[in-house]
């Protein structure tokens, strides 16, 4: 019986070359039938009804805290094993204003909602939280959600990540640094620095 010769150097090559053509071709036809009947997410968008869009780059603002506040539930859960573990699992939830400038007495312009998770495994120091925010914003002009979660530490600059948002925010990604920019007794003050990259 004899065996099946092995396929030349060239004949390898023209048949991968076909296949690579096939798939580009097939790839091609999908998306002009994609465009044709209007499922393509390349295509450009239909002016949405709602506020402008917001298509700056950067959008600043502060958050203002006053421990002990009714907006602050430091109990939302307890740690788990507060023994073992330390503060781990403890949960806050929270709603804040946001204002244009960092006076209290400055221009609001939303809110700042959400909740913090501490993930310090063992009983520290250390401020280690996971923090998912939800900022309700609405300066007259923009107006929507933006959704942002990160780790906050006690050392700050913290970088979150911007995830999402609605309205003049709809499809918002990109980064953001939080500082706490002001420790006077019960307050805090926050300054977000959001950085958009659509």
């Amino acid at each position: 019986m004899a065996a099946t010769p092995c396929m030349a150097g060239g004949s390898a090559t023209m048949m991968m070359l076909a296949i690579v053509s096939g798939l580009l071709i097939h790839h091609a036809i999908q998306n002009a039938m994609a465009v044709v009947s209007g499922n393509s997410c390349k295509r450009v968008a239909a002016k949405l009804l709602g506020p402008a869009p917001f298509r700056k780059c950067r959008l600043q603002y502060y958050v203002q805290v006053l421990v002990g506040d009714v907006s602050l539930n430091q109990n939302l859960l307890p740690p788990l094993n507060q023994s073992y573990s330390g503060p781990f699992g403890h949960a806050e939830l929270f709603a804040f204003n946001a204002t244009e400038g960092p006076e209290q007495a400055s221009t609001r312009i939303g809110y700042a909602r959400g909740f913090t998770i501490d993930s310090a495994y063992k009983a520290s120091e250390i401020i280690d939280l996971i923090e998912v925010e939800l900022i309700s914003y609405d300066d007259g002009k923009y107006k929507g959600t933006i959704q942002i979660q990160g780790e906050i530490r006690a050392i700050s600059p913290n970088e979150v990540a911007i995830v999402g948002g609605t309205c003049s925010f709809r499809g918002a990604r990109g980064f953001g640094f939080i500082e706490r920019v002001l420790l006077d007794g019960p307050y805090r003050r926050f300054h977000h620095d959001l950085h958009f990259i659509y």
